[in-house]
């Protein structure tokens, strides 16, 4: 007796394939048992056992049928009419395989002892029964997969949705910044101004490239970020002092764009900006156990650094490199002392961004 390996309809063609092959070789598998055990009790021909066996395929073909048909969302709403279907079979089934001696090969009917009649009954019982059973757990395991597929793929949907929104945050919030330093600048210094829009107009041409891809090298990454800083530099000028520590061989390295920039944005908005004095900016990137480790180092606190920005922070960053890398990246925040706080992060060097 076959077991039914296609879930619902079987709409798949390969699955299709492997029902049809596990019908034929499971029900032609019992009716050779079955043959071989009636010829011990002196039968000569096949046909009986065929028609036996023929009549079984068709009626558990039937029920998978049904079963497509209806649609069913649980095993509980099957039971019944394939319990039904498991008790009445048998009964057919036996009646053909007595028919098909008397009609086909003109044999004359014989009464058979009640007990093998009902043993006979019992054994179609199991059988269809059996089939029933496996068809079932086949089919409940199949829509269970394909529920945690369908599953996944939402959740993937979702993250790219999520992934898509937080960086659409990222811009506006930057090109604010900017626009505001120039708007301070232009009264004061027009050819300052002017060099800090062909700063502008670099970072620009950056960002709109950054909305089309979903990773950047560092090199690129690193390049936007000393445009920003030198626009910073004309608003705080003495104040905010930068000094690069870059390996070399880490600028090949990818990241998601605007990561470094948001960090080292933090740190002049919560560090320097708010110091009278202002302080050190260093931004240090190497890789070390393929990982592209990036520290970005303020003057400041850690109270400064954490504070509430409404568009943009570092748990976006960090939920950023969450939808992208998984447990692969991380973004710590911690102050090296009472004066110094120090952002790094740790992403895959090769790790491949999520797919949009």
């Amino acid at each position: 007796m076959a077991a039914n390996t296609v879930a619902g309809g079987a709409s798949a063609p390969a699955g299709a394939k492997i029902y049809y092959v596990a019908q034929v070789c499971g029900w032609g598998l019992y009716g050779i048992v079955q043959y071989l055990l009636a010829r011990n009790r002196g039968a000569t021909s096949v046909l009986p056992v065929a028609v036996w066996c023929g009549i079984g395929i068709l009626g558990t073909h039937f029920l998978r049928s049904y079963a497509s048909r209806r649609r069913w969302q649980t095993i509980s709403q099957l039971i019944l009419p394939f319990a039904a279907a498991a008790l009445l079979m048998p009964t057919v089934m036996d009646a053909a395989r007595a028919g098909a001696s008397v009609l086909l090969l003109r044999e004359h009917f014989t009464a058979e002892p009640g007990w093998l009649l009902l043993a006979h009954y019992f054994q179609g019982v199991l059988v269809v029964s059996i089939w029933c059973a496996v068809f079932l757990s086949t089919v409940e395991a199949g829509k269970r997969r394909a529920a945690e597929m369908e599953a996944l793929r939402l959740a993937l949907v979702a993250q790219v949705a999520q992934f898509r929104a937080l960086r659409s945050q990222l811009q506006p919030h930057f090109l604010f910044n900017c626009l505001t330093s120039l708007l301070e600048l232009i009264d004061e210094d027009k050819d300052r101004a002017k060099q800090m829009v062909v700063r502008l107009s670099e970072l620009l041409r950056y960002t709109l490239r950054a909305e089309r891809v979903e990773t950047v090298s560092l090199k690129e990454e690193l390049g936007a970020v000393q445009d920003y800083l030198s626009l910073e530099k004309v608003r705080f000028e003495e104040r905010l002092q930068v000094r690069l520590d870059i390996d070399p061989a880490s600028l090949g390295a990818q990241l998601p764009p605007m990561l470094l920039q948001t960090l080292v944005e933090n740190a002049v908005k919560h560090g320097i900006a708010r110091l009278p004095a202002g302080g050190d900016l260093t931004i240090a990137a190497r890789v070390s156990n393929r990982d592209l480790q990036i520290h970005v180092t303020n003057a400041g606190t850690l109270s400064m650094a954490t504070e509430e920005s409404p568009t943009v922070g570092l748990e976006n960053a960090r939920e950023r490199l969450r939808l992208m890398y998984g447990h692969g990246a991380s973004l710590t925040l911690a102050a090296l002392d009472d004066r110094t706080v120090r952002a790094a992060a740790v992403i895959p060097a090769h790790a491949p961004g999520i797919s949009t």
